[in-house]
């Protein structure tokens, strides 16, 4: 009963939740979508999807641009969500495009998103990361195994590579909704510690009783 508890933690409960969609449509996606496509454009996939982590995890070594970007976090949220959306409107279930626009989408704005969240955790979870990022990893394996059971007990048949990349949308919103969360409590947390680190501002009473303490 006490690790069910642990499901109270937003971030927990959010790679959990993914995972369950993960579980659930990985094997649609692989059949579906992968499964009509040379390797050659499969390649070029996971070369966007590799690239763009490494490139970006360079970058945000700089101290004032992670700052920058995780002040501005639930806009690359919602800007994924948008682009994502835009992508599946246009793409008219064109598995190529769907497949190549979601790996770069995933390599630009997934990871920058998860890069950044580390900032959350460090805030949370500080002096327990290690026991806490135990607790997610489980959590995440429990929600492919449950998403996986789904299609294996279940009769589950896709054939548009559209209602794919919607129901992948779903989750984007389902998930970032419980990380962004996290993250607002993390906002909260930090700009407090700020407020409690600077002094008061001196107003024209500060003044008056200063004055009247070295007077006397």
């Amino acid at each position: 009963m006490k690790a069910l508890g642990h499901f109270k933690d937003p971030l927990l409960l959010g790679g959990f939740v993914s995972n369950i969609f993960n579980g659930f449509l990985n094997p649609l996606y692989i059949s579906v979508i992968l499964g009509n496509l040379e390797p050659k454009l499969i390649s070029v996939g996971s070369f966007m999807a590799s690239a763009f982590p490494a490139f970006l995890g360079i970058l945000l070594e700089n101290t004032r641009l992670f700052e920058t970007l995780f002040r501005f976090l639930p806009l690359l949220m919602g800007g994924e969500v948008l682009l994502t959306g835009l992508v599946i409107y246009t793409s008219r279930g064109d598995a190529a495009v769907i497949y190549l626009a979601g790996m770069f989408i995933f390599g630009v704005f997934s990871t920058s998103i998860l890069y950044l969240l580390q900032r959350v955790k460090e805030v949370l979870y500080e002096g327990d990361r290690a026991r806490w990022d135990r607790r997610i990893a489980s959590a995440d394996a429990l929600g492919y195994l449950v998403g996986s059971a789904l299609v294996a007990l279940g009769e589950v048949e896709g054939k548009d590579p559209s209602l794919i990349a919607v129901a992948g949308l779903l989750q984007t919103v389902v998930v970032y909704t419980f990380f962004l969360v996290s993250y607002l409590t993390v906002r909260r947390k930090l700009l407090q510690q700020v407020e409690d680190e600077v002094p008061p501002q001196w107003n024209w009473n500060n003044y008056n009783r200063l004055s009247y303490c070295v007077a006397w």
